[in-house]
């Protein structure tokens, strides 16, 4: 293979600078067909490994559990939890396929992973983020047409979901002509097989494909999930607007006629609402709800179909706080994405650019593991989070009443007494 493109024989050049340096000083052989770590982050990398693990760790076990609970307790019924269990499937995606060969791509100065993971593992790394990323969106847009136009069916949760990953997968597809592969067995001999150099073909601009990317994956679907979302908050607080509001919800069946119409009329006391169920005093079937504070609240059972208020709110609260934890997680990684395609990496500044990288890596792949927590507690049930809380006090007690001795000016002193007695040696 005759070496007449410049871009080959500087890669080539480096290795060999590489391995004359780690001669000269190790006075050692690197064999590069085993996985060679890059000497300026020899020192750290077992932290960032450590790091690493410990989110793939916690993320396959949240999400695995979130997946069952969705599927067993047949939860994907309702879109909300069915697009749940689509990033869940992506989360996993993440850590146990994209996770290990990012992390090692980025710590190991050789290539070991052949022309197919070469081309493949930039549409690997992005292609489930694009998929929670568009799930969000198929979450905002369902609970806006939930809460703002109830007489809308909802989503097909189910052809949403393929969608989703048809789009995700179509948007990371030119990644493929961007990069290249140098076999160096072809290029050197025999001493290099199974070695080879991925690069990105800088002559493409692929930096302009990355914008786009950016914008079209990251940016704009925030702006339209928040749009959504605040849209969906208004309409939640025009109902608080006035003392009682009325929700009417109607759904159409498959022949074309409306079922009866739902009603639901509640209070807007900001008070923390403990609701009971009275009988109702005329003999009908529509319930009289009384909560804490004597407010009645009643609710009109014309169908089953109904729309709790109370539930809707906290849902739309941990959508909230799961897309921006999500946005707050990967937004690091989508700057720094494009950033680098504007910044030479050189044997100066690689330890400060591999260690950043990691680190935003890290700080990307946290979400996986945020998701299944927030579901576990937005699930959990009030006396769970009581008992919870009642622990946490009671373990705070106990730190602090074994400081409620202390000794002062040789004394011991304890709060609770009004004596004070002599330390004596």
């Amino acid at each position: 293979m005759p070496l007449d493109d410049p871009v080959k024989m500087s890669y080539v050049d480096q290795i060999l600078d590489y391995m004359n340096d780690a001669n000269e000083n190790n006075n050692e052989t690197i064999d590069f067909s085993q996985p060679c770590v890059r000497k300026s982050i020899r020192y750290v990398y077992p932290l960032f490994v450590f790091l690493h693990v410990l989110i793939a760790i916690v993320s396959v076990i949240g999400n695995t559990w979130l997946l069952i609970i969705v599927i067993r307790r047949g939860f994907y019924s309702d879109p909300t939890f069915f697009f749940l269990g689509n990033l869940a499937l992506s989360d996993l995606i993440k850590v146990l396929f994209v996770l290990p060969v990012t992390v090692a791509n980025l710590l190991l100065r050789n290539w070991l992973f052949g022309s197919f993971l070469c081309f493949f593992l930039p549409m690997m790394q992005y292609f489930p983020v694009h998929a929670t990323m568009i799930t969000h969106i198929m979450i905002a847009i369902d609970r806006y047409r939930l809460i703002v136009y109830p007489v809308k069916s909802r989503l097909p949760a189910g052809l949403c979901v393929i969608a989703i990953w048809l789009i995700s997968i179509c948007a990371v597809l030119p990644y493929a002509v961007y990069m290249k592969y140098l076999d160096l067995e072809s290029v050197i001999g025999p001493a290099f097989k199974g070695v080879g150099i991925c690069w990105v073909n800088i002559e493409r601009h692929i930096e302009k494909y990355m914008r786009a990317m950016f914008v079209a994956m990251y940016a704009l679907p925030l702006a339209i999930i928040a749009f959504l979302y605040v849209k969906v908050s208004a309409e939640f607080k025009s109902g608080n607007d006035t003392s009682v509001d009325h929700i009417h919800c109607s759904r159409l069946q498959d022949s074309g006629e409306a079922m009866p119409e739902s009603r639901l009329t509640w209070s807007t006391s900001d008070s923390d609402h403990r609701l009971e169920q009275d009988a109702p005093s005329d003999g009908s079937q529509q319930p009289v709800i009384k909560d804490r504070d004597k407010t009645n609240i009643t609710i009109t059972h014309e169908s089953d179909d109904e729309l709790n208020i109370v539930k809707e709110k906290r849902t739309q609260k941990y959508m909230i706080t799961m897309v921006g934890l999500f946005a707050v997680c990967w937004c690091p990684l989508e700057i720094l994405s494009i950033v680098t395609h504007f910044i030479y990496e050189d044997f100066e500044n690689e330890g400060g650019f591999i260690v950043t990288y990691l680190t935003f890596t890290w700080f990307g792949f946290l979400s996986t593991s945020i998701n299944p927590i927030l579901f576990a507690s937005w699930r959990m049930s009030s006396a769970t989070k009581d008992r919870l809380r009642g622990y946490f006090r009671l373990s705070n007690r106990r730190r602090s009443s074994s400081h409620d001795s202390y000794c002062r000016n040789g004394n011991t002193y304890r709060p609770n007494d009004t004596t004070e007695t002599s330390v004596t040696n």
